[in-house]
């Protein structure tokens, strides 16, 4: 048993054969076009009922042409009296929290991590309860480019040398 393929069929598959493989050269010329704030590895760290402050951590790659600022996080959550961004340095052989009230510095192509011990987000006279599990919106506020809300999970911190 023979089976023909009619003509017009074998041209329907050779031209859309042609659009795909143009489409894959076309795009595989062009640079990867990533213009943004992107903002990974969000996370809270719990803390118990009675606890006054918390802390959040989070990286942020600039991936823009420009230097940027973290400015700012708020929530719409009642969750603390102030949030603050918070930076640790070493002073006179102690470990010493100072508020960035000017914010963070995103340098342009470059990657600036949150860290405990490092900069982080401060929350200050907390309102709620920080139980592991569950999550909380908060919104970045950049010099530049757009707020972003993302959202943090809150999650147990089993450390000892951890600042706060």
């Amino acid at each position: 048993m023979r089976i023909t393929i009619p003509l017009w069929f074998k041209k329907l598959i050779r031209l859309c054969t042609i659009l795909v493989a143009s489409t894959l050269i076309i795009s595989g010329c062009s640079a990867p076009v990533n213009d943004s704030i992107e903002v990974t590895n969000p996370s809270i760290r719990a803390a118990f009922a009675q606890a006054t402050t918390g802390a959040a951590y989070v990286t942020i790659s600039n991936n823009t042409s420009q230097d940027d600022m973290l400015l700012s996080v708020s929530s719409l959550t009642i969750l603390a009296n102030d949030i603050q961004l918070h930076s640790m340095l070493m002073q006179d052989d102690m470990m010493v929290m100072q508020e960035l009230p000017e914010g963070i510095a995103l340098p342009k192509g470059e990657t600036v991590a949150l860290t405990p011990g490092g900069l982080h987000i401060m929350f200050v006279g907390l309102q709620t309860t920080l139980d592991e599990g569950k999550f909380i919106a908060l919104t970045l506020t950049f010099k530049h480019a757009p707020a972003q809300t993302i959202n943090f999970p809150i999650v147990a911190m089993h450390t000892t040398d951890m600042p706060h």
